[in-house]
Parts: C-alpha cells; structure tokens; sequence
C-alpha cells in the first residue's frame, strides 16, 4: 500500500494477517489427517481378519483359506498368529491410551519381535529351537505339519515389532516410520516375486519366497502403521497441506503402481515370446521416459494449479493486509508495536498524533530504555505482561512527549506468543488527557459543590423518586439523632415524616415530578428524629436539573413557632382587651350621652338646651368610633363609609328632620386610623348638624351632599359638605366666628393638617383639604421593657 506519509514501513507482516482461508485450509489438514486414521484402524482390522480366516484354514483344513490357490503357497500357522497380534496391537494403539490398554499393546509387540527374532535366529543357526512345533501342536492332525514362518516374514515380524513398540512409546517416529517403509517393500518384495518368477538356483531367490497371503497382510501392516501417526516425520511430509504433500499424495501412488504394472507387462510380454529380451529393455526404457514425460507434464499441470490458486489467495492476502492497515490507521486510538527484543518497530497515525512524533524517528527504540519521567509506570506494566503472558490494562498513566508535553493515557499491552515464548507486544493507546481534564474539574466542581453543601445553614439531602435519601449533610446529624453514614442510601424521607403529614408529603414529592408548577417549593411539616420526638419542619425543595432527584433544606423552626404561638395568644388577649376598651369608652360615652339628655329635660332655656343637645351629638360621634372598632377585625383602622353613615343617621334621627330632606353621599373605600377618624367625625357632626339645624327652616324639601375622595397626593383627601339649605350670612367671616361649633371646626381641621373655604352660592358649600394622621406614642415604654 503506497502511502507518501507512512514511507516504505509495512506495519503488517503477510504471515500476520489472519486469513479466511489459513482456516479453511487447517480445517482441510485435519480432516486428512482424521482420513489416515481411520485408513490405519481400517488396516488393523483387515488384517485381523485376513489372520483370523488364515487360521481357521488350518483348524477347518481348507487350503484356500490358508491362501493357497494358483500355486501360491499358503500362511504359516505361526505367521497366522504374529499377524492376529500385530493386528490387534496395531487397532489398540488407534485407541484412547489407558494404562492397561497400553500394558497390552506393548506385551502383544514384544511377543511379535521375540517370535520374529526366534525364528530368524534357528534359520541363521540351525539348531531346531521348536519354532516347527511351537504352536501346531494345537491344530488338529497336526502331525507333519511345519508351522514356522519363512525367513523374509521372520525379519518382517522383527521389524513389525519393534515399530509397534515404538509407536507405544511415541518414541523417534521417523526411526519407526523408516523401520515400516522397510516392511512394506519386503512385502511388495515376496509379492513381486509370484508375478515375476523366482529361481530354486539361488539362495537369494529362495530367501525372498514369501506367501502371497502373508505379503498382502504385510503391506497392510506397513500402511496401518505409517497411517498411525500421520502428522509426524516421514507421514508428515506427505499429508503436510503445502506444495510438497500435494505432490506426495498425487504422485506416489500413481508411480509405484505404474512403475509396478509397467514392467509387470513387460516381462509377462518376454515370457509369452512376444519380443526378445533386449527388444524388451528398450520397449521398457521407452515406457518409462513416457511414463515419466506424462508424469511431469501432469505434475506441472497440477502446480501450476496450485500456483494459480496461491496468486488467488496473495491477492486475498494483501487486500486483507491493506484492510486492517486503513483499519489501523483509521482509528483514533493510538497503536504501537514492539518486537521480541522490545524494540518500537511501529506507531499508527493515531499514535503520532498522541506521542508527537513519527514511527522513522522512533523507530528501533527500546521501551524499557526511555527515561521513567516520560512514562509514569509504563515499563512496569510492559514487563508485567511480558511476564506473565497475559494482558495487560493500564489507566491515566502521565506520559510526557519529546516535546514534554504531558497526557494521560489508558490502554492495554497484549503480548504476541510464538511457541509459547514473548514475541513482542501490541499496546493500546487512548488519550484520556481531556478526560483527566474533565475529571479534575468535575472534581474541583463536586468539592466546591460539596463544600457549600455541607456548610449550608440548613440540614440538606438528596432525596431520589424512590424517596431514599442519597447525600446528607453533617447537619441531618443534630436534627434527626442519626450519623450521616446510616441515613445515605439507607433511609427513606418518610423515615422522618410525621405519620399524620405522609400523604400530603408524598403527594408534593410525586407533584414535583410531574412538573406540577401549582406545588408550593416551601411549606411546614412534622419531623420525628430517631428518639421519637417531634420537630417543627420548614421545608424548601426543588428539583436538580435533569435529574429526577430534588434537593431539599430542613429549617427547624420548632422554637420559633413556639415563640408565634406565644405572641398569637399574646395578641390574641391584647386584642380581646383592647376590645373591652372600646366597648367600655364606648358605653361610657353612651352614658355621658344619656346623662346630657336627662340634663336638657330639666332646661327650659331653649339656648342652654340646643347646647346640650349640640355637646350630646359630638359625644355620640366619637362614641360611634369606639363602637365602630371593637366590631370590625381591624382594631386600629375603621371603614370611613360605613361610619359617616351611621354618623349621618344618627343626626338625622336626633333632629328630627323633615322627610323631604334627603342625604347624598359619595364615599371612597377609606379606612382611617382613630387619631384621623376621631377629627373628621367631629367635623362632619358641626357642619351637618348645623344644615339641619339652620338651613331648611320653613322647607319640606333639601339635600345635603357629602363627599369624601383621595387626592392625587398619597395621604391627602378632599372633604366636601354641602346642603342647598338658606346658607350663612354674607357679612358672617367663618375664620372669626364667635360661634362654638364653627370654632370647633377650625380647630379640628387645624389638627388635621388641613385647610377649610365655605362658598355660599345657592346653599352653603365647605371644601376641606385634610391629611391622615400617623400614629404617635403617647407612653414611653418604661426601661425594663427595654
């Protein structure tokens, strides 16, 4: 893969790359290799069987059991019988070893080689040792009867045996592989000899005379043990899955047996006169070189084949190897690479980016080499997984570049195997440096938050939509009798709750959650600590943002209700006294009243009797304020209206006023304290009185108008009294008058910071402009209040 900035560094070898048809092609070997198994258990049982119907040739006496037919002579019984145990040792050895089973495999081998060894040592020798006899004796009519094997089966049954003890002990297998090729061509050897001829003349000839049964079943045997361990030495190059085992496995077959039928014709050809003996040779020279033309031609068909299907799976190969390196190279994380000598072989771009420098200038560079202030612990966690083999994953370690620019990196370091020894190390780099950052500051934040928290005013927690209290502050502490530890993720807030106020608390905790915005953020409850006692509650409660947790602070306010408690029923008899104030003043002055009355039925002078009466009106007036007060709620304020009205009546009804005269009134929605109220009803009583008194005299018919209204200047109102009555003389100077009443009303409009003009135009009209009155002390509290 070209790459201008990478330069000519391969990150990935081919032989690393895993592949799609690496597997294919392992699963294909080891079921050839599952197939030569089953070809050596199959060989085993053949020739058990091919032993077993030997023997019963001789126990039946049925030659061609024994394998004579076409004047072949037949299997020696002691050959029978080597063949039925190698056979079965050979079955065993294909079988799961246990401990017994391999005791009898090895026994059974041992046997083969001592009867083998036996028999070649009495035809080397001479000497008679029995081997004849050694086993007819149990045939039936077994008088004459020669049951030692021939020479050439001897010397295989010693080979046979030791291969079989071998293999037992799985010791030098290409030893014991050689020692069975051996045994398959002696085999082949005694077979070839029916097919070509042998002469008596020779002792070799006579030598290399071996049944054809007996070679049949020593082929067999060579080829069940070869099958037996078929991934190993000799056997192993053949079923390998490479170019050379692909050839093996074509080409061996077809040559012995070519090789085998071609000059099997060839001289049957000579025998049968057909050509001369030297015509033969050539024929046969020329059927070789074409045998052997065909063979290479086939055997270049078949790798060029193999060569095609190899290019198929480079191909494969490399655009695989160029995935993973865009796949490498593409990623954010970084990746670096040492070899088996911890050498920095190559860093992917991510890793560039996050190291500050390129894979050429680094290249080569011992990890365990770099200095311990530019890695933190790096080098411990390497050498720990090239210890221990295993992977390894280490978190926000400090790193600081080339450039000593610092960053904190997690990761892990995987150690490459090769045959079970450290082959070098992959290792994962990811650049938690903005995280770290976003950690600390989260840190800093929870400790400031956290600070606040705890040093709060108010007892405060957390409380989830479970309603389990998930923090607490030290102050919980001293309000509920429980540590913080047993209340954190333990208790629930309607632990606390006063069983009477559950239902609303809990209704408020699911309203809250539900965005109710009618739910009050504050209100009172009744907590119970751990020992049972009851305090009064102020709770303040919302809801964390984008949680579903709310954030509330507990304000005991058991002492200052208490003390609300305390001032209510203090207010509460203040009240209920100054009330029997205001009845008393107010009976008194009913008194004051009546007593007036009762004084002008003993006056016959009608001017000292009108002052009576005029002295009795005003009493009543501030007599009516009194009443007004301890009937309204308010006891310092009274309703302005409602008391002209009452006023007014009053006055109508002691003066006994013609039907015709009506009142008009236009009142604002006052309420005036009594240091205001007292004043104004006074001068309302002088001028009203006076119209009914003076200004309808010889009249059915008048009205008199009263208006009160609020100014535009806060605390400022307008008083208008008027009657369309006689009015005052002209001459008559209103500021100087001698009269009583008229004075009165000066005074009174003087106290009241106000300003009085009379306009007499058609009736008799006052405007008066008065202010509100605040309250003053009166009594200097004594020092003990203080």
């Amino acid at each position: 893969m070209s790459n201008p900035i990478r330069g000519e560094f391969e990150p990935l070898k081919p032989d690393q790359v895993p592949l799609e048809d690496d597997k294919e092609q392992h699963s294909i070997y080891l079921n050839r290799l599952s197939h030569f198994k089953i070809y050596s258990r199959s060989c085993a049982l053949l020739v058990i069987i091919l032993g077993i119907i030997s023997a019963m040739g001789w126990f039946l006496n049925i030659p061609v059991l024994r394998g004579e037919f076409m004047g072949f002579p037949g299997t020696k019984f002691n050959s029978t019988l080597i063949f039925i145990m190698a056979g079965v040792c050979l079955y065993l050895l294909n079988r799961r070893f246990t401990s017994n089973l391999l005791s009898v495999t090895r026994i059974l081998a041992a046997l083969v080689t001592i009867l083998g060894a036996l028999t070649l040592l009495e035809y080397a020798t001479g000497v008679n040792i029995g081997m004849n006899q050694l086993f007819s004796s149990i045939l039936p009519g077994s008088a004459g009867v020669l049951g030692k094997s021939r020479s050439l089966g001897a010397l295989n049954f010693v080979l046979v045996g030791i291969a079989l003890l071998m293999a037992s002990y799985k010791y030098k297998p290409h030893l014991m592989q050689f020692l069975t090729f051996i045994v398959g061509f002696l085999g082949l050897l005694g077979l070839s000899s029916y097919f070509y001829g042998v002469s008596s003349s020779f002792l070799l000839d006579l030598m290399v005379q071996m049944a054809f049964l007996s070679s049949l079943i020593h082929i067999f045997l060579s080829v069940g043990i070869l099958c037996l361990y078929p991934d190993q030495s000799y056997m192993g190059r053949i079923t390998a899955q490479n170019s050379g085992g692909y050839m093996a496995r074509r080409l061996l077959p077809a040559a012995l047996v070519a090789v085998f039928i071609l000059d099997l014709l060839i001289t049957r050809g000579h025998q049968l006169k057909m050509y001369s003996e030297h015509f033969g040779n050539v024929f046969g020279i020329m059927v070789t070189l074409a045998f052997l033309t065909a063979t290479i031609i086939w055997t270049a068909n078949i790798l060029n084949g193999m060569d095609r299907e190899r290019q198929k799976s480079n191909l494969k190969r490399l655009e695989l190897k160029e995935f993973y390196e865009n796949l490498v190279e593409g990623i954010n994380e970084g990746i670096w690479v040492t070899d088996r000598d911890d050498h920095l072989y190559f860093m992917n771009r991510g890793m560039e980016e996050i190291a500050g420098g390129k894979t050429r200038n680094l290249d080569g560079l011992n990890v365990l080499e770099l200095p311990d202030e530019y890695v933190d612990g790096l080098k411990d966690y390497y050498r720990k997984a090239k210890k221990t083999m295993q992977p390894v994953y280490y978190d926000s370690l400090c790193v600081r570049n080339p450039e000593g620019k610092r960053s904190y990196q997690s990761g892990w370091i995987i150690p490459r195997l090769n045959n079970g020894h450290f082959n070098g190390a992959i290792c994962t780099v990811i650049d938690q440096t903005e995280r770290k950052k976003a950690e600390d500051a989260l840190l800093k934040s929870e400790t400031f938050y956290r600070a606040i928290f705890e040093n709060t005013g108010t007892a405060t927690i957390i409380v989830g939509v479970d309603t389990i209290i998930s923090m607490a502050n030290k102050r919980c502490e001293a309000l509920s009798g429980y540590p913080v530890e047993e209340i954190e993720n333990k208790l629930s807030f309607m632990d606390f709750v006063h069983p009477e106020d559950q239902q609303r608390i809990l209704e408020y905790h699911k309203m809250r959650r539900s965005g109710d915005v009618n739910i009050p953020d504050e209100y009172e409850f009744r907590l119970l600590d751990k020992d049972g006692e009851e305090r009064q509650i102020m709770l303040y409660a919302s809801i964390i943002p984008s949680t579903t947790d709310s954030v509330v602070s507990l304000l005991d306010i058991t002492q200052r209700k208490t003390a609300e408690n305390e001032v209510k029923r203090s207010l509460n008899e203040k009240e209920l006294l100054l009330r029997e104030i205001h009845h008393r003043v107010k009976n008194n002055m009913q008194i004051i009243s009546s007593l007036l009355n009762l004084q002008r039925s003993y006056i016959h002078d009608e001017e000292a009797a009108n002052i009576l009466q005029e002295s009795q009106g005003r009493v009543k007036s501030m007599a009516l304020i009194h009443e007004k007060l301890y009937q309204t709620s308010d006891l310092a304020r009274i309703n302005v209206e409602e008391y002209i009205q009452s006023l007014t009546m009053n006055l109508f009804h002691s003066y006994t006023v013609n039907p015709g005269i009506k009142l008009s009134m236009d009142v604002s929605d006052l309420y005036f304290n009594i240091d205001t109220a007292v004043p104004l009803g006074l001068i309302i009583n002088e001028l009203v009185s006076n119209s009914l008194k003076y200004a309808f005299k010889d009249r059915d018919e008048g009205e008199i108008r009263i208006s009160l209204l609020e100014t535009a200047e806060p605390g400022k109102y307008l008083l208008l009294i008027r009657d369309d009555g006689t009015g005052f003389p002209h001459e008559l100077d209103f500021a100087e008058s001698h009269s009583l009443g008229l004075q009165l009303v000066n005074t009174l409009v003087n106290q009241l910071d106000g300003e009085i003009e009379m306009i007499t135009n058609g009736g008799t009209t006052f405007n008066i402009i008065i202010h509100e009155q605040k309250y003053k002390e009166r009594v200097k509290p004594s020092s003990d209040d203080n």
